[in-house]
């Protein structure tokens, strides 16, 4: 895997929108309250909302092999950015519920083709900690969204000042890219050039994409029921339990962060072990709790976690092959768009029926499960 690191306007380019994406992702949350009170929603038609957008996702991501062979990686980006700006702004303007579902749609189809598109290219052109610094730009923005909502609903705005910006950011951030053909193409030439990996059979395929679904289960797992298997099992105090919940998330940021600068130095395959490993620890803490101090195991399970998902991104065209990678790496998002769904779906109903005290084993289990496929990949490849 010869691949360089960038550090030009390609990397600033990329980074640039994942930090929209994440903008995107992060904003709906604390927008929802003040956006349910204008359109007279019920609380769980948050659920609707992000499920249709999932739906968008899902069938852009799976879709873009097709579109990768029409329009290439850096026109498919450019689709998706476009479809993402377009429906940003449907939400900032919305006179009407069905408008804000449909944009929904747009926008998480939008976002499926970029995620993919730019995710693609990374593990093409980036090396492995170029790609964990384009996965902490994530994280970033989706710190910036709902400070964005917030700044525009202080400022006697409503939640629609805040969309409003993240448009425009969307929009400037589109312009760039539409002129920066030569950067964000170079992949599909050179896949074009490069035969088919003899690692890439049904079984690796398969494998990956498991993998894939677990991994994003397991993350979005842990951080959605550790806040209530801290305040309703343990009892801690709700201000001490989002804390404790947003250190596993600052964790999860900061590891990537940490990984863009020693990740190249380090064997792909020795980073996923160590980081399943140091995930295995921090979940298991939370589980024993001794001493009631089972919360200190967040922040590790979020470092932990930090690099693998990065890192499984990078290793695509040697698993799969270079020609591919980009139809595969479509598939891997919608795999892991469908775990971040179920994996947490199947833990809330194991705790359901045996009790909120088997939510840390359940997620543990979960965990224990991708060392399992990390292994089984490893063997295969």
């Amino acid at each position: 895997m010869s691949r360089r690191r960038l550090s030009g306007a390609g990397l600033g380019l990329a980074l640039a929108f994942f930090v929209t994406l994440g903008m995107t992702d992060g904003s709906l949350g604390a927008a929802w309250p003040s956006l349910r009170d204008e359109f007279d929603r019920s609380l769980s038609q948050l659920g609707l909302l992000l499920a249709t957008g999932s739906i968008g996702y899902l069938v852009a991501s799976s879709g873009f092999g097709a579109i990768h062979k029409r329009l290439e990686t850096h026109g498919a980006i450019v689709l998706g950015g476009a479809a993402m700006a377009v429906g940003l702004a449907g939400i900032a303007v919305a006179p009407s519920w069905l408008v804000i579902v449909i944009a929904a749609v747009l926008l998480g189809a939008g976002g499926g083709l970029v995620d993919t598109g730019i995710n693609a290219h990374a593990s093409l052109e980036f090396d492995v900690g170029s790609t964990n610094l384009l996965h902490s730009a994530f994280g970033l923005g989706a710190a910036i969204g709902p400070i964005l909502i917030a700044a525009s609903l202080t400022a006697g705005q409503t939640w629609r000042g805040g969309y409003a910006i993240i448009a425009m950011t969307q929009l400037v951030v589109l312009i760039f890219v539409l002129r920066s053909r030569p950067r964000l193409a170079s992949q599909d030439a050179a896949s074009a050039e490069t035969g088919t990996s003899a690692l890439s059979n049904p079984r690796t395929q398969t494998l990956t994409l498991v993998m894939f679904l677990l991994y994003t289960g397991s993350e979005v797992a842990v951080g959605q029921w550790s806040f209530t298997l801290l305040t309703e099992a343990r009892g801690l105090s709700v201000g001490a339990a989002g804390a404790w919940v947003a250190a596993y998330w600052g964790g999860l940021t900061l590891g990537r962060a940490v990984f863009a600068g020693v990740g190249p130095r380090i064997a792909p395959t020795r980073i996923i072990k160590v980081s399943i490993t140091t995930a295995t620890v921090g979940v298991a803490m939370l589980w024993l709790d001794a001493g009631g101090l089972g919360f200190v195991g967040l922040p590790i399970a979020g470092l932990g976690f930090a690099a693998i998902f990065p890192t499984m991104v990078s290793l695509t065209p040697h698993r799969i092959g270079r020609d591919r990678s980009p139809a595969m790496m479509g598939y891997q998002l919608a795999a892991a768009n469908l775990g971040a769904a179920t994996v947490p779906w199947a833990v809330g109903l194991v705790a359901e029926s045996a009790g909120l005290t088997t939510l840390s084993p359940a997620l543990l289990v979960s965990v224990l499960l991708l060392g399992l496929l990390h292994l089984a990949l490893e063997r295969k490849t």
